[in-house]
């Protein structure tokens, strides 16, 4: 049944994991990444420069800055290492620092899907925390007369 068509989409079908068994075995993998992402470093990074930084943590399997059409940076990379100690250390050391007058991000590399999950649970606990923050806040006023206006409004209301 996995990866038959229907209704013209492809579906999964494979065995249940509660949503605690999916996110230990992210978090295991998460806590033993080796391929970190680099940002924010500008246009004038190639890959032996990316080498030359951080190739001092360690060998590293592969470096490369994501290039354009023209072979211009375009403005991040990434470095996949060996061990997962030595990225751990590229991180720790070099996210947050200057480069060039650049604050350079350096992190554990994501896949799209992983990284998309990711952004809709901070949008959602913002949402919430926003939604706990202003509840009770907005009123429901009716039966007003037509010609009572905002200014109005808010100078009964005011003292409350």
């Amino acid at each position: 049944m996995n990866g038959m068509l229907l209704n013209d989409r492809k579906v999964f079908v494979g065995r249940f994991k509660s949503r605690k068994e999916r996110e230990a075995e992210l978090g295991a993998r998460a806590r033993e990444f080796t391929n970190v992402y680099i940002k924010n470093f500008g246009e004038d990074m190639d890959d032996e420069k990316l080498r030359e930084l951080f190739g001092k943590y360690g060998p590293a399997l592969s470096i490369r800055v994501m290039t354009d059409d023209g072979g211009k940076s375009r403005g991040f990379g990434f470095v996949s290492f060996e061990r997962h100690e030595d990225a751990q250390r590229a991180v720790d050391e070099m996210n947050g620092k200057d480069f060039n007058g650049r604050q350079v991000y350096v992190g554990r590399a994501q896949k799209k899907g992983e990284r998309q999950t990711e952004l809709k649970r901070k949008f959602e606990q913002m949402k919430q925390d926003r939604m706990t923050r202003y509840q009770g806040v907005n009123l429901y006023v009716k039966n007003l007369d037509d010609g009572l206006d905002d200014e109005r409004l808010r100078k009964e209301f005011s003292p409350f």
